[in-house]
């Protein structure tokens, strides 16, 4: 398994490296850095989107038991529609994917309920068999990522190809991982410089 990937329920998924859960869903693309490229799609079915939403602590494991094994393109299609969308905005701040993310972040808005938990009263999606839970949990991740504090800390991985997004709050990270593209960058150095 590459440094970048890690084996969940026995689907290769990119290893957590962004530090926000919208930020690892952009990251569920690989080929950002080089639109030439043909890419990487790591999210090939919507099980695999179920499974990754619980990964990363999107949705319940109750609610992915309920999910998994369904087909539902449509919404794996708008998933990557959100994605693509939410790259474009968490780094040039508007542009077309704005009404994008918009648009499925009103809608999950819509779905909210009140709850109370102990002292706290909060909004929550309710955990049923809806096949849109992930989406619209993606959508409410990064509308709070977005509008939050940590906007201005966004950065894409400038390695060969890369562009995998991360948040670098203390302002002195590079790359998505040393593992990977850092130990790349290393190595294409120290042969420079030993040529």
């Amino acid at each position: 398994m590459p440094p970048y990937a890690v084996l969940v329920d026995d689907y290769p998924l990119p290893r957590p490296i962004a530090g926000h859960p919208a930020l690892e869903f952009c990251n569920t693309w690989a080929g950002w850095a080089d639109p030439d490229t043909h890419g990487s799609e790591w999210l090939t079915d919507f099980d695999r989107f179920v499974v990754w939403a619980r990964f990363t602590g999107l949705i319940t494991e109750a609610a992915a038991g309920r999910l998994r094994g369904r087909t539902a393109t449509a919404v794996l299609g708008r998933a990557r529609a959100l994605r693509t969308a939410l790259y474009d905005v968490a780094l040039r701040r508007d542009g077309a994917g704005l009404a994008v993310l918009a648009a499925e972040a009103e809608e999950a808005n819509r779905s909210t309920r009140l709850v109370a938990t102990g002292s706290t009263i909060h909004f929550e999606l309710p955990d049923d068999r809806d096949p849109l839970l992930p989406l619209r949990s993606v959508a409410l991740s990064a509308v709070e990522l977005l509008g939050g504090p940590d906007r201005d800390a966004i950065r894409a991985c400038p390695g060969d190809g890369c562009g995998w997004l991360f948040l670098d709050r203390r302002g002195r990270r590079v790359w998505c991982s040393m593992a990977a593209c850092g130990n790349r960058a290393k190595v294409r150095a120290h042969a420079a410089r030993n040529k």
